[in-house]
């Protein structure tokens, strides 16, 4: 085998390489959307710019009608939605595991109340979020 066709193969090894590359970064981009389009409902954010936060959430509560879905989207590592207080007649579990970045979780509000939650790896940092559901009526 030549100089040359070491080298050409060498470099079509590279670029199909970089093209794999290419094509897996490629559902990376513009993740934002598509955690949220179509979704009709609120949003919030789980550890905005690597905040311990819940936006909204922390601070101020998110306040909803009864009904309407929510949709928690983790915008960065190591937290979870842990329910700490509830009406006594609502069922909401949160969503326990440690997640990162990317992952999403979806819960409807049917009861009226108010609901605390926390992130337990960050609960002592401020990590801990309000819903305060309206009744529809």
């Amino acid at each position: 085998m030549s100089d040359d066709d070491l080298s050409r193969r060498t470099l079509l090894s590279r670029a199909g390489v970089a093209a794999a590359a290419t094509t897996a970064l490629a559902g990376c981009s513009g993740g934002e959307s598509t955690e949220t389009e179509d979704f009709d409902g609120e949003i919030v954010e789980v550890g905005p710019d690597a905040r311990n936060i819940f936006s909204p959430g922390t601070g101020d509560p998110l306040r909803i009608p009864a009904g309407t879905a929510v949709r928690w989207v983790w915008r960065s590592a190591n937290h979870n939605v842990a329910v700490r207080d509830q009406p006594d007649d609502a069922e909401w579990g949160g969503d326990p595991d440690i997640h990162h970045s990317g992952h999403t979780y979806d819960f409807t509000f049917e009861v009226p109340g108010e609901y605390h939650y926390v992130c337990e790896p960050h609960e002592g940092m401020g990590m801990v979020g309000d819903v305060i559901v309206e009744s529809s009526e």
